[in-house]
């Protein structure tokens, strides 16, 4: 008896747990506890202690209702969510310059979920208060709130800030061995602040830039990690002493006379990452040196001697094939699936604009349902009629209804009191809501398209042909 008691208990405890976890969760502060962790993971990369875009500053809640240098206290108003900046700024579309936060690259984009903006808008129309607790939500909010504690919000490091991460320590270069390369039109400066790791560009020099010029680098071949030497006149002698440029992380050849021989010595660069031989002279024969590039991520080849059968060997070479293989017959069974999609529910559509074109142009009507043209607002020649939307209209002159039969829609909102036939709002909606559907349904499969053209991507280096044909992505 003692044992059945002691397992009721254990059944009633654990189905009281999550009641309490989310009675837990309703008690504590909408701001410490949702609102600054969704600012922290997306917001202070640019707005916070180290940096203040705009003179905003979210980090503290003294700075954060100072607003910025635009915004100002405008940022949050109290009582009113729709006009606050800051719902202003999030609700951007991604490609607004002024979206917060900015999409730098797709892969690292880190918006605001549905759910927190609900919980933000939420707090800012009670009033902001920096006391108010999860509890003080409307339900709807409560639930959106919970599901953000489910789920919180995490930082997500941009290219731009993983490649500062990965800066390494080197000691700085001479100034006089600078000053030569400066000298020359050269452009060599630090890749970011508070570093001595250097950037040269030679491209800005073109063909005068050469073999001879290039020794110019390799005093200072220690702190070199990014290297632009496209369209300069450097041969494969000058690659030939790249091996000294042990750090290097990004190398740019493109439209250089460089070959395959020079493949020999870019194997040699461990630490290279980024690789541009778009216009050279490179071609399969080179597969096997470029395979010893580990870490490499981006080798662009377009317009080179590099054949699709070849690029496609160099992919498979840093990847699980079966795993490859199995994603890339997915992506294309997926657009075949797409294809087929668009084809039929177009199909469909088509048939429905017929028949609404066709009540579009009869009409019951036994007169023009207007005495002012829609065109000029002068009163109607009763012999000039056009049928729009299943309704008969006049027209003061000839040239007014050839206006308006070229685009009659212009024109709809000047006709008073104009409403379409029945029978052709009937067929509009149909037409409209078979519009919709397709729409949905490509939507679902191109998500589908997209989750496994990312997991391709991120499988061994992006090994790109140019855009006729990129590997893994037709």
């Amino acid at each position: 008896m003692k044992l059945k008691f002691i397992s009721l208990l254990t059944v009633i405890f654990l189905n009281l747990f999550p009641l309490y976890g989310e009675n837990e969760s309703l008690s504590k502060n909408i701001y410490n506890s949702l609102i600054q962790p969704v600012f922290a993971a997306k917001c202070q990369e640019c707005h916070g202690s180290n940096k203040s875009k705009g003179k905003l500053k979210l980090h503290t809640k003294k700075d954060f209702l100072k607003g910025g240098s635009s915004a100002g206290e405008d940022i949050v108003i109290k009582g009113n969510s729709a006009d606050s900046e800051l719902i202003f700024r999030i609700t951007l579309p991604p490609d607004d310059d002024e979206a917060m936060p900015p999409m730098e690259d797709k892969n690292h984009y880190n918006p605001v979920t549905k759910q927190e903006l609900d919980v933000i808008k939420a707090w800012i129309s009670l009033g902001a208060s920096f006391d108010l607790l999860v509890s003080d939500l409307e339900p709807a909010s409560q639930e959106n709130a919970l599901q953000v504690f489910q789920n919180m919000p995490k930082k997500l490091v941009s290219e731009t800030a993983a490649l500062q991460l990965k800066l390494p320590n080197v000691p700085k270069a001479k100034p006089e061995y600078l000053e030569k390369i400066n000298k020359e039109g050269i452009l060599a400066i630090p890749v970011a602040q508070n570093t001595n790791a250097i950037y040269v560009n030679a491209s800005y020099v073109g063909n005068s830039f050469d073999d001879e010029h290039f020794q110019l680098l390799e005093p200072i071949a220690e702190q070199i990690i990014w290297l632009n030497l496209a369209r300069t006149n450097i041969s494969n002698k000058s690659i030939s002493i790249l091996p000294k440029f042990k750090l290097l992380s990004r190398l740019h050849l493109e439209n250089t006379a460089i070959t395959d021989e020079a493949s020999i010595h870019l194997s040699k660069l461990s630490n290279l990452e980024y690789l541009n031989l778009y216009g050279t002279e490179i071609s399969d024969d080179s597969i096997s040196n470029l395979k010893k590039l580990i870490n490499l991520d981006k080798i662009f080849l377009w317009q080179t001697k590099m054949t699709q059968k070849g690029a496609e060997k160099l992919k498979r070479h840093f990847v699980d094939g079966e795993v490859y293989d199995n994603l890339l017959n997915e992506k294309h069974a997926i657009q075949n699936s797409l294809s087929k999609l668009i084809k039929s529910e177009q199909l469909k559509i088509q048939k429905l604009e017929i028949i609404k074109n066709r009540f579009g142009a009869k009409s019951s009507d036994l007169e023009a349902i207007n005495t002012k043209c829609p065109v000029t607002n002068k009163t109607i020649d009763i012999s000039i009629k056009s049928i729009f939307e299943g309704r008969k209209l006049g027209f003061c002159c000839n040239k007014c209804k050839i206006k308006f039969d070229a685009d009659g829609a212009v024109f709809r909102s000047k006709i008073k009191d104009f409403s379409a036939s029945e029978k052709f709002v009937e067929a509009n909606q149909n037409w409209q809501i078979s519009q919709d559907s397709m729409d949905d349904k490509i939507e679902k499969i191109q998500e589908k398209l997209r989750i496994v053209t990312i997991k391709l991507n991120s499988m061994g280096p992006e090994v790109n042909l140019g855009w006729e044909k990129p590997i893994a992505s037709n």
